[in-house]
Order: C-alpha cells, then structure tokens, then sequence
C-alpha cells in the first residue's frame, strides 16, 4: 500500500544516497546505500508516532538542515565520508525515541527510560509526547541496539550527537568535545524546528506537545499564540547562542542562507504581530490587522 509516509521515507532516502555520492563519489557506494536504507528506516519508524508535532516531517526537516550544514561546511574545511554518514544518522535518530515499542526493553505496558534500564508507565490515553523527558536517553539506546555492530558506524559517536538535543540546553560550551558533529546537530534539530517556513502552522499542534508533558508551565505558555508572540524572546534568549556555528556554515550556500530567512522572517511577523497563518490573536495581541466580517444585507 502506498501512503505518504512511505513515499516520504523513500524519497528521502533516494535523495541522500545521491547527494552523498555526488559529494564524495562513486567509492563510497556501500555508505551511500547503508545511509539511504537508514533514512527510510528512520522515517518509516517516526512515522509511526502519534506526537503531534515530533513526527516524520520535523524529522525530514531537520535532517535537511544537517545535509545543508554539511554542504557549507565543506565550503571551508575538509570532510570526511564518515562525517556526513555519522551527522545525518544524528539528525534521522535525534528523536526516534518518542516512539513506543522501538527498544528491546520495551513491553506494551512499560517503557525504557533510563540507560541502567529504569522503566515507566504512562497513563491511559497518553500520546508519545508523554516520553519527551526521556526521548533522548531512548533515541541514544535505539542507535546503540540497531547500529553497534553496523561496519563502519560508531554508534557512540551517534549517540553524543544526539545528547546535544536535549532540551533545555546546557550552556553553551558546555562540552570540551573536539567533535564538531554534536554542535550541529543541536543546530539543526533547532533550526529544521524554528525555521521551518510552516512553523507557524504547527505551533497548535507544539503548544499541546507541551501541555501533556507539562512543558507549558515551565516555559509560560498559556495559548499557541503565545508560542508565535514570544518567539524573539526564545530566539534570542535561549536559542541563538546554541546554533552559531551552524548559522556559519548555512551562510555559505544559497540552500542554506533560505534556513535563516526563514529564521529571521519568524522574528520579523512576531514583533510585528503579522499573521498569515497560525493560532488566531486574542485579545492579549498587541495589535491585529483583521476586519471584523461584515453583516450581511437583508438583501443577500
């Protein structure tokens, strides 16, 4: 059966396999097919989830942002094969731990949440969004079961990558890594979500992301609108520090610059308060723009 979820895996995987051999060659061959058969692996699992913001598509954006990353970086410095492999695994993986049932220690009541095998249960009607405090120790022990043995992948280097996800972030500089990966992959999961050019669109779906996993009271939101009006203030406050080096290296291509575009096109509407798509303003909005609908005539 064709859906869209399998297209979407198929398609990306196709894409990456012949990026990665138009970058490097034809003498990466097997690691071109092994990343492609990982993509529509990657997309075929998250597909699965019923979060109703991480799923596939912020997936496929965010490993988007990682290939662009990638494609600057080499505009200044050299890379290898294993490079790319290894960052595009990163962001294919970053979240495949929301996901229920993907670990070996998984049952159909409990799930791993911790790495010295420490269970929890959810409670009845509860979405996938509910494991986002341990999604990332989840996504890191997924890499290690399904990649370990995998020629030519480390799947601890994978792994580290993936920590730098975790939200919120630590300081920046925080690590005294020589690995430039795990940096840009926090980037990319950052930008593929903030400069998504829909984001605005699926901010309802984020808000109750963090309503059931009780994000929103920590981070101040009492509506989605609230999601799209402090969007500067999170950009800059909490955000900007963390994606430097990626910014940097998106600056590069003409594909990348698009990312921060958008970024900075987000800033712009909020401050402004110009909405074209998105949650509906209150009355908590600074100003609206929107004509009240006209009565209809008794003639009409």
């Amino acid at each position: 059966m064709r859906t869209i979820p399998s297209d979407a895996a198929s398609n990306l995987g196709t894409f990456l396999a012949k990026d990665f051999r138009a970058t490097f060659g034809t003498a990466g061959g097997a690691l071109a097919d092994q990343l492609g058969s990982f993509a529509r692996m990657a997309i075929e699992c998250i597909a699965r989830s019923d979060a109703l913001y991480h799923n596939y598509e912020h997936t496929w954006l965010v490993t988007m942002v990682g290939r662009d990353i990638l494609h600057g970086l080499m505009m200044s410095r050299r890379i290898e094969p294993s490079d790319y492999v290894h960052l595009i695994l990163a962001c294919l993986f970053h979240d495949i731990g929301y996901v229920r049932g993907i670990l070996a220690g998984d049952t159909a009541e409990e799930f791993v949440a911790q790495e010295d095998g420490r269970r929890i249960r959810l409670a009845r009607g509860a979405s996938d969004a509910a494991l986002t405090a341990c999604h990332v120790n989840r996504s890191k022990m997924f890499v290690r079961e399904r990649l370990a043995d995998t020629p030519g992948i480390d799947a601890g280097r994978i792994a580290d990558a993936i920590e730098f996800t975790r939200f919120p972030p630590a300081p920046a500089g925080r690590s005294a890594t020589t690995d430039f990966l795990p940096r840009l992959v926090q980037a990319a999961d950052f930008i593929g979500q903030l400069g998504d050019p829909m984001y605005a669109r699926k901010v309802n779906a984020l808000f109750y992301e963090f309503e059931e996993n009780g994000r929103n009271r920590h981070l101040g939101y009492a509506s989605p609108a609230d999601l799209v009006d402090k969007y500067p203030e999170f950009f800059w406050n909490t955000v900007s520090a963390h994606i430097r080096d990626g910014m940097t290296y998106l600056n590069l291509t003409e594909s990348g610059r698009q990312w921060i575009a958008n970024l900075h096109h987000h800033v712009l509407c909020a401050e402004n308060a110009l909405r074209m798509m998105g949650p509906q303003l209150g009355q908590n909005g600074r100003f609206s723009n929107r004509l009240p609908c006209r009565r209809a005539s008794k003639g009409a």
